[in-house]
């Protein structure tokens, strides 16, 4: 008995079919799994050498990053150098620039330091025109070398008072102007009560000579038995008195706490001058006004300007 194929109901092909299928079945999954572990293969290969590569490209990646950043470096040091270089040279010749320039500056420097206060109470801080004496004009070095001729050219105040830095550059300041003669440091080396008590001599004598001179037969009482006891030395002991004083030599802070002790300087009608020793850097660039005393300055200034009449700052 014969069946045709399409009679069987077993669910299967021909035989050779059904080969066919299951070898294709196989194939076709020996295929997708060649193909499959091929393509993984492929894929190992091809990763591996990518990999490499990139190990290479790594390797001379960090052999050029090393470079680049030696060079990055190398630049933004430059950079930061000529930024240095840039804010030191405008720091030192500030002096040297016009009052309008000098007291923008000083207006920016105070903004800076307080970021908090209102435009109303910035305003009572900052600086007029007015209390600015120009020296533009003066074209020498600003040196300690030529701080002497310096005042010579614009003081013409029976007294000064010079704000530097420190106690160091007020010593050095001192001795430019041949302090010795004719000024008087006023620094943290010095005992406050000592520099007091030599304030309170120098410039009460003043107001003591003035109120004197309602009793000149008095004085010249006194005057006349001091040249019968001293006789030609009289002259020599009048050296260094009071009135050859012509300069105090301060840093701000010293001399804010004498100002807070003494109305001593605020008293006469006489000019003063403020001599601000601008132009100096110390070995961290910094100047007077880019410094921490910078608000101690500020109110120095402030209190002189505000208590005492016929006073100009002059920036050396």
């Amino acid at each position: 008995m014969s069946y045709a194929a399409d009679d069987l109901d077993d669910g299967l092909d021909y035989a050779v079919e059904e080969d066919h299928v299951v070898v294709e079945e196989a194939e076709d999954g020996d295929v997708v799994e060649s193909d499959d572990n091929h393509l993984e293969n492929e894929e190992t290969d091809k990763k591996r050498p990518l990999e490499e590569d990139k190990k290479d490209d790594d390797g001379e990646g960090k052999t050029l990053s090393k470079r680049q950043k030696k060079l990055a470096k190398s630049s933004l040091h430059q950079k930061k150098l000529e930024r240095m270089e840039y804010e030191r040279s405008q720091k030192k010749n500030l002096p040297k620039s016009s009052v309008d320039q000098i007291v923008e500056y000083l207006a920016t420097l105070i903004r800076e330091k307080n970021p908090d206060l209102s435009a109303l109470e910035l305003d009572e801080l900052y600086f007029k025109k007015q209390d600015f004496l120009s020296t533009e004009r003066y074209e020498k070095e600003r040196s300690l070398s030529n701080f002497q001729d310096f005042i010579n050219t614009f003081s013409k105040a029976p007294r000064a008072i010079i704000l530097s830095l420190s106690n160091l550059r007020v010593a050095d300041v001192y001795r430019s102007v041949n302090g010795h003669q004719n000024a008087v440091k006023l620094f943290s080396k010095n005992k406050f009560k000592d520099d007091l008590t030599r304030v309170e001599d120098l410039l009460g004598s003043s107001s003591k000579d003035a109120k004197g001179n309602n009793n000149n037969n008095n004085n010249n009482n006194k005057k006349n038995n001091k040249n019968n006891k001293k006789g030609k030395g009289a002259a020599a002991a009048d050296k260094g008195k009071p009135q050859d004083i012509k300069y105090f030599i301060s840093t701000p802070t010293r001399l804010l706490k004498l100002i807070e002790n003494t109305e001593l300087f605020f008293q006469g009608k006489e000019k003063l001058d403020i001599f601000i020793d601008a132009s100096y850097l110390d070995p961290k660039n910094n100047t007077i006004f880019t410094a921490d005393d910078f608000a101690v300055l500020c109110k120095v200034l402030k209190e002189f300007r505000k208590k005492k009449s016929s006073v100009k700052i002059l920036l050396f």
